[in-house]
């Protein structure tokens, strides 16, 4: 279950399997704030004075719960409701909770911790009134926040923004993951992320989620055998690099040698060509004027990425007019893909690599469309253009026809020149060597973010794309 990600409705469907079972609505609300209580005392020890926000619904409850144990624990708790409990578990827990509770009056109470537990997964429409009030509060607070199950104004389905939404310092949600926690301006407000499964057996989840959860737990390498030779792993070849923007094309390359590729060359403007000797000779570089000097680089190679620094001026057009009809394997990255959506084809062995902005291109509507629903818009590119998509972003997601998975990976230090450049690089290292699945895309955005928050650490402000290389390396020896 932990693999997998669910809608709300999915997650509604497994409580009302669980009530129909041996067990109560209001001893799973127990266990939720239990759950979180439990996180708490973990996660933040030092805590003595707890404030508790509380709406009327079910996720109120749960916050209801949190409170009675916090105060049993010792703890100076204080509780701030948008309204009076209106479900029957939400009326039981506030009458358990042993603190008196006050409705708001627009004043926060000071804390060493506050928790949300204003509205859950039922929401479906902007955020106002009193509810927005002390969402907008929180926000201003100087003490972290926790989140009950999702944070308040965050769609969990899509991870966009209901008008106004908290951000948590951290969330505890229940039974499975959401989408809008992973990826989106969702994940950017949930904070670090905790799964509480309430101890749910496996017979009352769904056989399946809407994505999948890729975990680092999976990635996987065979050993390669000692009688290797460099033909067995596959000959990429990259285009791009119009005058000025050779190390797009560069970075693409070097990662792709990273990630394992037995042979790399690039194609790309001829100003380039001994910068790219100096930097990295293991790989064959040729400059390109005319298409014709592409066509012995194309039969020579296992699979080609085009479009790293390859420009929107003529040359570019030139090369990707020479390139996109190739049959061989294709990764479609950068202004690549500003030429696919002037004349949209179809096919299968390709991978699209857009960020949402190239997305929005290639769907012709705004970025902001792209990103209000991002696991639509990236099943939407796979049934106009076919193949794989990856979906660039906080919580990439990988998409096809059989499937789609979404990476909790990845840090803010990322977004940075050249990220772009080095997955397509790792996405071409690893299919020259396994075959252009969707799940060696997977893979391949997997050893991406890992390397990205390994090269990060604590540090992500300053972040270079190179500074990837090293990890790459690491996480496709696992």
């Amino acid at each position: 279950m932990e693999n997998h990600v669910y809608s709300t409705r999915q997650i509604r469907e497994t409580e009302q399997r669980v009530f129909a079972g041996d067990m109560a609505s209001d001893a799973l609300m127990q266990r939720a704030g239990a759950a979180v209580m439990a996180v708490i005392r973990r996660r933040f020890p030092a805590v003595q004075r707890l404030t508790v926000l509380c709406g009327a619904g079910n996720n109120g409850g749960d916050g209801y719960v949190v409170a009675r144990l916090a105060h049993e624990a010792g703890l100076a708790v204080t509780i701030r409701f948008a309204a009076p409990p209106k479900t029957p578990d939400a009326r039981i827990m506030a009458a358990q909770a042993g603190v008196a509770a006050e409705p708001w009056n627009g004043s926060l109470p000071e804390a060493d911790l506050y928790l949300d537990a204003l509205l859950g997964i039922g929401l479906n429409a902007p955020v106002t009134g009193v509810a927005a009030e002390m969402i907008r509060a929180l926000n201003l607070a100087a003490a972290p926040v926790v989140a009950v199950d999702v944070p308040s104004g965050i769609d969990a389905d899509t991870g966009a923004v209901r008008g106004v939404a908290v951000n948590a310092a951290l969330t505890v949600t229940f039974i499975g993951h959401k989408p809008g926690l992973l990826t989106g301006d969702g994940a950017s407000h949930t904070g670090i992320l905790e799964l509480a499964p309430l101890r749910l057996p496996p017979e009352v989840y769904p056989p399946s989620g809407v994505a999948e959860y890729l975990s680092r737990d999976t990635l996987h390498f065979a050993p390669r055998p000692r009688n290797s030779h460099k033909g067995a792993f596959g000959h990429v070849l990259v285009v791009g690099g119009d005058e000025g923007m050779g190390g797009a094309a560069m970075m693409t390359a070097e990662a792709a040698l990273r990630a394992g590729a037995g042979r790399v060359s690039v194609a790309t403007h001829p100003s380039h060509v001994a910068a790219l000797l100096a930097r990295c000779p293991e790989i064959m570089v040729r400059g390109v004027t005319h298409v014709a000097e592409l066509a012995p680089m194309m039969e020579a190679a296992t699979l080609i990425v085009v479009g790293p620094g390859l420009g929107r001026m003529a040359w570019g057009q030139r090369l990707w007019n020479g390139v996109k009809d190739c049959p061989k394997p294709l990764v479609v990255d950068a202004d690549a893909l500003y030429w696919l959506s002037q004349e949209p084809d179809r096919r299968d062995n390709r991978v699209l690599t857009p960020h949402p902005g190239e997305a929005g291109f290639l769907l012709a509507c705004e970025t902001l469309h792209i990103q209000e629903n991002r696991l639509q818009a990236a099943q939407t590119l796979v049934a106009r253009y076919g193949g794989t998509v990856v979906l660039k972003g906080a919580g990439s997601l990988v998409a096809s026809a059989e499937r789609l998975a979404v990476c909790p990976y990845g840090n803010p230090g990322m977004s940075t020149a050249g990220m772009g450049d080095m997955l397509a690089g790792v996405v071409a290292g690893l299919a020259g060597q396994f075959g252009l699945s969707p799940q060696t895309v997977a893979q391949a955005v997997l050893v991406h973010a890992l390397a990205g928050d390994q090269a990060a650490a604590a540090q992500p402000r300053g972040l270079l794309a190179t500074d990837l290389l090293p990890f790459i390396r690491e996480w496709v020896n696992v």
